[in-house]
């Protein structure tokens, strides 16, 4: 009997990690989740595909040992689910599965799910909550971007009625550097934080494209604005 028999966790709660999964990462731990108990109850599930990772605290989970799961695209469309949704994932007979809060099952995973690897510890990743100012600062890329903005999305389809459409998203950056990581929070899933990693040797963008420098004056735009007016066309006699 596998050691993982017991584990439970919020189905829904899964999409707003799976974003962070790694894909066909030669780290191939890194294409899974890991689960981790959490001293407060409950567990922290966790992902990472090296440049940003999310984790949030299921407290409603039942994990008695950490455990590395892969975790394929049939499972993340099983655990979807809004605020009323009571699945959960599960282990049967070795595999993982998603079931109802009944118990009847709606997906199970081929093969065994478990990876064998050492996983990332997110508590060396994720910074000080002194060392953080509100603000992204930097360059980070568009699809780091992204998988927050998916995060968000699966987020605010777990809030009900209240966070329904609600896909706020807020940064902080450790001391301002903008060498330094970024942190992400939600408003719709407040358990959850996220680390990204900046882009590094890129050249830096000025605040401004030149173009805009040489932007007239207000005053000035408005003379221009006013004299560039149509004059009124003149009556035609009858």
């Amino acid at each position: 009997m596998s050691k993982h028999a017991n584990l439970r966790l919020t189905a829904k709660l899964l999409p707003i990690i799976a974003p962070f999964i790694a894909k066909n990462d030669i780290r191939y731990y890194l294409n899974a989740i890991n689960v981790r108990p959490h001293k407060d109850g409950g567990a922290v599930i966790c992902a990472t595909n090296g440049h940003a990772l999310g984790a949030i605290h299921d407290r409603d989970a039942v994990c008695e040992h950490e455990v590395i799961l892969r975790f394929d695209a049939r499972m993340q469309q099983a655990c979807a689910g809004g605020l009323k949704s009571a699945r959960e994932v599960v282990m049967i007979g070795g595999r993982l599965a998603v079931v109802e809060g009944g118990g009847s099952e709606i997906y199970i995973q081929a093969g065994n799910p478990e990876v064998e690897a050492t996983y990332p510890r997110y508590e060396r990743v994720i910074p000080k909550e002194s060392e953080l100012q509100p603000g992204l600062v930097g360059m980070y890329g568009a699809p780091i971007i992204a998988l927050c903005e998916k995060a968000a999305a699966a987020a605010a389809k777990t809030g009900g009625a209240r966070l329904r459409g609600y896909s706020g998203l807020q940064f902080f950056t450790v001391n301002g550097d903008p060498n330094a990581s970024a942190v992400v929070r939600l408003g719709a899933a407040l358990d959850f934080v996220g680390v990204l990693m900046p882009m590094r040797g890129d050249s830096p963008v000025s605040p401004s494209p030149a173009w805009v420098a040489a932007l007239p004056q207000a005053d000035d735009l408005a003379g221009m604005t006013k004299a560039a007016a149509p004059a009124e066309s003149a009556e035609v006699p009858a």
